[in-house]
């Protein structure tokens, strides 16, 4: 067998780049998901998730998809 501690480094660097990628593509999805559960009925702003991740980019920015995630 051979001994855990040795692969010890390889496992956190594997998770550490997990995590980032998981949450880099994670938290935009979800940012949509909650800005089209929040529209009103009378006033629909977006229409489809990617119309809201393009709106949200072109009115914020890049990083206004993590608003609240990093600062």
């Amino acid at each position: 067998m051979s001994d855990p501690k040795v692969n010890l480094p390889a496992k956190l660097i594997n998770g550490g780049i997990a995590g980032l990628i998981g949450v880099s593509c994670v938290f935009p999805i979800d940012l949509a998901k909650t800005r089209l559960q929040n529209q009103q009925n009378g006033s629909r702003l977006y229409t489809s998730m990617s119309d809201c991740l393009i709106k949200t980019i072109r009115s914020e920015g890049y990083f206004g998809m993590y608003r609240g995630r990093f600062g």
